[in-house]
């Protein structure tokens, strides 16, 4: 039998075991989370920068979460949560579908393990570590619907002054692990892939330290003819300086290989925070952004790979633009530098509006698209008003600008891309 039916099996049969013990006593350590999420999106023409191919679409997203946690001890607990994400089109016009009811999260935690200062967690779970600038989302492919990963994670705690995580996972091209209602065969990732790694927290008096190891696999198979296997090295600073000024900074690099050809890459980032005691204008960030890129002349790649990480880090829009460029999310070959001011417009509503100027460490070499011979990308505009409606009810409006440079070609137009969003959470403890 394949490992991967074993774990479906096993983490099936506890879930099962436990939850239906917890009905059957009537456990008060159950709780119940539920979430509704709207968003209407629309955009002209972010993935060609040509208002020609008629590209513009106008969609809304309905995501209804349902999780169920129960406590089974003081050490232990299980959770599982089921999704369901559906599309309605407007622009371009599409067949109504419901799509897949999937298991978004289903994991087993063991905490104080062996009496000792060791929580295990085995199963589908979410790991965000650091920022996520390397490990955010283990589904590319299927947006914000879900960011999990199969994975056996162990957390070690020194005496609240440190912890040490590691971990090891496998991602699957399209899900095959555990049911699913309706499946369409969604796509996950290009392919499927395997990863371990060993993530270190610490600090030094009133700064934070990060230090990690991160393996990514891909292997031949009846798809694919490119193998990947790629090591990310790398740390995270974070600096308390004085009067609500921190500094972050995260540097890391990548070696390996990639259907033979060598890999050597690096990426980076950094961001100056300045909270502000003005009732209107609340916090500055000045930011800036290093990925590295491929040069025509290297033989050697220089393309700085996200390994589980191609999320909208810093912008909504502009990973579209990647999608002929280097494939979705694949941040890389970005030079950027921006500012980001946050405004209480009123009692519960926040906007935060960021200018970006975007370039690239590399010129283009791809006539099509981008089609450019400069390294200007071009001036992203970001403006996202955050509002509270009550405890439970929430939302955002976002809008995206962005004006090509020379890196695109000469006759690249702007885009625009708009998203409303209402979010509605709730927890339930029985």
């Amino acid at each position: 039998m394949q490992l991967k039916h074993i774990y479906s099996k096993v983490l099936l049969t506890i879930f099962l075991l436990i939850f239906t013990h917890s009905l059957a006593t009537g456990s008060d350590n159950l709780t119940i989370d539920f979430s509704e999420r709207l968003r209407v999106i629309s955009w002209d023409n972010p993935i060609t920068l040509d208002s020609n191919k008629e590209e513009g679409s106008t969609f809304t997203r309905h995501r209804t979460s349902l999780g169920l946690n129960w406590k089974f001890s003081k050490t232990g607990e299980v959770y599982f949560k089921a999704t369901n994400e559906f599309r309605i089109y407007f622009k371009p016009n599409r067949d109504f579908n419901i799509h897949e009811i999937f298991v978004d999260n289903l994991y087993l935690k063991l905490k104080n393990l062996f009496k000792l200062p060791i929580t295990l967690t085995i199963g589908r779970q979410n790991i965000i570590l650091g920022e996520g600038f390397i490990m955010l989302d283990g589904n590319t492919y299927d947006g914000s619907r879900s960011i999990y990963f199969d994975a056996v994670r162990a957390d070690i705690d020194f005496n609240k002054k440190g912890k040490l995580s590691v971990f090891t996972m496998y991602e699957q091209k399209t899900d095959d692990l555990l049911p699913i209602l309706n499946d369409k065969d969604q796509l996950l990732n290009e392919k499927d892939i395997k990863g371990y790694g060993i993530y270190y927290q610490g600090k030094i008096k009133k700064h934070k330290a990060e230090i990690y190891y991160l393996k990514k696999q891909t292997d031949l198979d009846e798809d694919s003819s490119w193998p990947l296997s790629i090591d990310t090295t790398g740390s995270r600073l974070s600096f308390f300086i004085k009067n609500g000024l921190n500094l972050s900074a995260e540097a890391a690099i990548q070696n390996g290989s990639f259907y033979g050809s060598r890999i050597r890459a690096f990426g980076g980032h950094f961001h100056l925070d300045q909270n502000l005691k003005n009732r209107f204008f609340k916090k500055v960030i000045i930011g800036g952004v290093l990925l590295s890129g491929d040069s025509p002349e290297d033989p050697v790649l220089r393309n700085w790979d996200p390994p589980f990480s191609k999320w909208p880090k810093w912008s909504e829009s502009y990973i579209y633009t990647f999608i002929n460029e280097s494939g979705i999310g694949n941040w890389s070959n970005i030079s950027s530098i921006y500012i980001s001011i946050f405004t209480n417009i009123f009692k519960n509503g926040q906007l935060n509006t960021t200018l970006n100027f975007l370039g690239s460490l590399e010129q283009n070499t791809i006539p099509d698209f981008p089609g450019g011979s400069g390294k200007k990308r071009g001036f992203l505009l970001t403006n996202r008003l955050n509002f509270k409606i009550t405890k439970s009810f929430s939302g955002h409006l976002l809008w995206e600008h962005f004006r090509p440079g020379n890196f695109y070609f000469s006759k690249a137009e702007n885009y625009n891309w708009v998203r409303f969003e209402l979010m509605y959470r709730k927890k339930i403890r029985r």
